[in-house]
């Protein structure tokens, strides 16, 4: 699999793509313990955290939702 990347990107590229790949790989898993911080029920726990096992996009953006809203909260404390 490295192989057949680094045939079509370069070396470069190879090192770009698996860096990317490994930085999506965390936010991911950034994501499914983020919602566990979350004073939700279990039930919902366990849907949205079945939803970012299954669907990993949801997952990004609901990270990023939380960035935001995050980021709204301390710049209002300033």
């Amino acid at each position: 699999m490295l192989q057949t990347i680094h045939d079509q990107f370069g070396t470069v590229g190879s090192i770009l793509v698996t860096l990317l790949v490994f930085t999506l790989a965390i936010l991911w898993i950034a994501a499914i313990a983020g919602i566990q911080e979350y004073p939700y029920s279990d039930k919902r726990k366990l849907f949205i955290t079945v939803l970012f096992i299954l669907i990993p996009p949801y997952a990004f953006i609901w990270l990023a939702k939380d960035m935001y809203r995050q980021y709204k909260i301390l710049k209002l404390d300033k």
